[in-house]
């Protein structure tokens, strides 16, 4: 568990080395990609993959799965909608899009943690109800026209940048503050790690799965918020494949899919990462059907990066295990730290 957590710290510092690279290597070929508003546009349009993200990496923490995650922000975005055009306030609006996110989230979360559904198929039928009720609440037809006051969210600033940017960075930096100080932290690690051992302990892990799949819809609930601000309109297709890339993005900052190892930082890194990625097919003048293509490759090869990885530190904890008996004063943690530094 020692080995694992430092390596997911540092797979977030490689991937953030990694986007720096990228910014310099596309700016050698184009220099305006480099520019500070240029920078600034990547991290705004960043901000739905990082909200999504961090709600998905509560539910990849207790070692489970939520691909309805894209679903839940067009759902919330098609009910902010239609909400607001019925002459709600932009707050009512708002507190429905994210009413509508933990409504999701919550049946999600009592098929897996109460009925012990499978995570991915739990989250599939979700998925597949939600996508269903869009257009019937719709009509068919996509929901435009909504109103000034919300588009105005993405637009107010504070020193040059927008609002929004400091909004995700607080929520962002308040998940991070939960996971590290409160019961929560205590709970949801342990659950991922071991939940055989976490009952034994007398942690409720049901509760707490029940929790993680809440977060992942409130959190898409909030990026729902951001989408209907920022894109003026709701298409059907709303959120459709974001669920690839927030598990994209979360794993790639660290984020272990075989639970108990991540922090809400993660996301934030995994999704500007992305993000920066699909700008650079821009500004290289590629096809944008290559951006889905690229989302998925990067997936691919995390995720088996991520299984290997954890194999390998499966072999080296059993390593300090047996350091830790042969090597009289030292303690297992150290017996660790000393396999650690083998690699």
């Amino acid at each position: 568990m020692i080995l694992t957590k430092g390596l997911g710290r540092r797979r977030a510092i490689i991937v953030l080395c990694l986007l720096a690279l990228v910014v310099i290597g596309v700016a050698l070929v184009n220099p305006v990609f480099a520019k500070p508003e240029t920078l600034l546009s990547i991290a705004t349009s960043s901000l739905i993959l990082i909200l999504l993200g961090v709600g998905e990496s509560f539910v990849i923490i207790t070692k489970g799965i939520d691909v309805s995650v894209g679903a839940v922000m067009g759902f919330a975005a098609v009910c902010l909608g239609l909400i607001a055009n019925k002459g709600a306030s932009v707050p009512m609006a708002c507190a429905i899009a994210v009413f509508a996110g933990l409504v999701a989230g919550t049946v999600s979360g009592i098929g897996v943690a109460v009925f012990n559904v499978p995570p991915i198929i739990m989250t599939l039928g979700t998925m597949g109800v939600l996508r269903g009720l869009m257009p019937v609440l719709t009509g068919g037809s996509w929901v435009d026209a909504v109103p000034q006051s919300v588009k105005s969210l993405a637009a107010a600033k504070l020193l040059g940048v927008n609002d929004v940017v400091w909004l995700t960075l607080l929520v962002v930096a308040a998940a991070a503050a939960v996971l590290k100080w409160s019961r929560v932290a205590r709970y949801i690690y342990p659950v991922g790690d071991n939940e055989e051992g976490a009952f034994l302990v007398g942690i409720p892990v049901r509760r707490t799965k029940l929790l993680a799949y809440v977060a992942s819809g409130g959190f898409a609930g909030l990026a729902a918020i951001l989408f209907v601000s920022q894109l003026s309109f709701i298409p059907m297709s709303a959120g459709a494949g974001q669920e690839m890339r927030a598990i994209a993005g979360s794993v790639l900052g660290g984020v272990s899919l075989a639970g108990g190892v991540g922090t809400p930082f993660g996301p934030m890194v995994g999704g500007l990462f992305l993000t920066a990625i699909d700008s650079v097919l821009v500004f290289l003048k590629l096809p944008a059907f290559w951006n889905d293509a690229v989302a998925g490759a990067i997936l691919l090869v995390v995720v088996l990066f991520d299984f290997e990885i954890r194999r390998v530190m499966e072999i080296n904890n059993k390593k300090a295990r047996l350091l830790g008996r042969n090597s009289g004063g030292r303690t297992s943690v150290e017996a660790a730290k000393a396999a650690e530094s083998s690699l």
